[in-house]
């Protein structure tokens, strides 16, 4: 028998991501909408919104996944401009 003391409960800790691919075909880069590192210094989820259309809830993931809107993001990489439209997941 060992002994080991095992530790006490420790916390986990939640790490949503929400991502899009640069639609500038010379860029490609993976953009995480919730980093404003690469979204050139826009924090896109102002209020909660990007965080309250990704996990609604009320009504059904599927049906509210369709209507996910994310406007005016700029890639850090190519300064893209684009908007976003739907969510897969």
């Amino acid at each position: 028998m060992s002994n080991t003391k095992i530790p006490e409960a420790l916390e986990a800790r939640l790490q949503i991501n929400i991502f899009v691919d640069c639609p500038n075909k010379d860029c490609g880069w993976l953009i995480d909408l919730l980093d404003e590192s690469d979204t050139n210094g826009c924090y896109q989820n102002e209020e909660g919104s990007l965080l309250e259309q990704a996990c609604p809830s009320e009504g059904h993931w599927s049906i509210e996944h369709k209507k996910f809107e994310c406007n005016n993001v700029v890639c850090t990489q190519c300064k893209t401009e684009f908007n976003v439209k739907g969510l897969g997941w």
